[in-house]
């Protein structure tokens, strides 16, 4: 199951991307996603990243996966503690399209939305020994877009404060690498320099979602996590156990859209909006202290898309309208 590792050489555009920490930065290039996409034109995108195809891989519901104190996954994909693969850490960086500290990482393609939208967050003040540990929420599916053709993600999740990695469920429309068409799935993604994902399960439009990221256990500089989508109309689910060493986990994101190829209104969904509700975020584990007083806030990112009514009720029910 480990790919081999294609040596290629870059030019043109992809020249002159910065690399900085393991991740490509395009921001100071001023680089759009458009150009990007060019200089790798067998790349793939996934939630938050274009990335090497032979980087990205499926797993098993309940595989574990980790990320080391060197910042790198370890590669060993475990299954009920016994080992089912192994994977070298990518050997190229990704191109973050999400935003990093807050910042979009790309410039905008006018005309065509790609990246991340709008979203309820908080980027949470915490002692150094301290780290969110729990973040949850619960969503319907939203009705399907009046025309199809774009990708789009809805979740919720965190990042470390270096903003190199993010734990999300996701709730995915649209064709993506991993899978999926023009219809509803969910799966839970650890995505950073090297990318894992849990089953792509189909679920309904009006179906009632909880997703969570929350701390399982600590041994020594390591968290345990799991990850988890679970359809509660249906009983569908799709989950990993992460577990991370060296990082401090500080940006909280209640609910999130992002999409790829937008370029009318009518590829959002239908009815307008999704709502998060029961968004808390956890620290002080093993305790699971609720942060209070609650600091979500709005965030908007120009994404070179149609403006569709865009708005953020940020809150612990955050409501994005589209």
């Amino acid at each position: 199951m480990k790919h081999a590792v294609r040596p290629r050489i870059l030019c043109t555009i992809a020249c002159f991307l910065f690399v900085t920490s393991g991740m490509l930065s395009a921001q100071q290039q001023k680089i759009t996603y458009s150009q990007a996409k060019m200089a790798h034109p067998d790349w793939v995108q996934v939630p938050g990243e274009l990335i090497r195809p032979d980087c990205v891989h499926a797993v098993p519901n309940g595989a574990t996966v980790g990320i080391g104190s060197d910042g790198k996954i370890s590669g060993d994909v475990m299954l009920n503690g016994v080992l089912i693969a192994h994977y070298e850490d990518c050997a190229e960086a990704p191109i973050v399209t999400r935003p990093v500290g807050g910042r979009a990482s790309l410039e905008n393609d006018p005309g065509t939305g790609n990246g991340w939208v709008e979203a309820s967050n908080w980027l949470v003040s915490l002692g150094s020994s301290d780290n969110l540990d729990e973040i949850a929420g619960n969503w319907k599916v939203p009705s399907n877009p009046s025309t199809n053709g774009a990708l789009i993600y809805l979740f919720n999740g965190m990042e470390p404060s270096d903003y190199k990695w993010i734990l999300q469920p996701v709730l995915q429309y649209g064709s993506g690498y991993a899978g999926g068409g023009n219809y509803w799935v969910i799966a839970s993604w650890l995505v950073g320099s090297s990318t894992y994902y849990s089953p792509l399960e189909t679920v309904n439009p009006g179906d009632s979602l909880r997703g969570y990221t929350k701390i399982t256990s600590v041994s020594g500089g390591t968290i345990n996590w799991k990850v988890d989508a679970k359809d509660n109309t249906t009983g569908a689910y799709s989950y990993l156990l992460p577990y991370s060493s060296g990082y401090q986990w500080t940006w909280a994101l209640a609910g999130v859209l992002e999409v790829y190829g937008v370029t009318s209104c009518s590829d959002l969904p239908s009815n307008g909006k999704a709502v998060f509700t029961g968004s808390d975020a956890y620290h002080g584990y093993p305790k699971f202290e609720l942060l209070k007083p609650e600091g979500w806030y709005a965030s908007y990112w120009s994404y070179g898309g149609p403006s569709c009514s865009f708005s953020v009720s940020a809150g612990t029910k955050s409501t994005l309208k589209f």
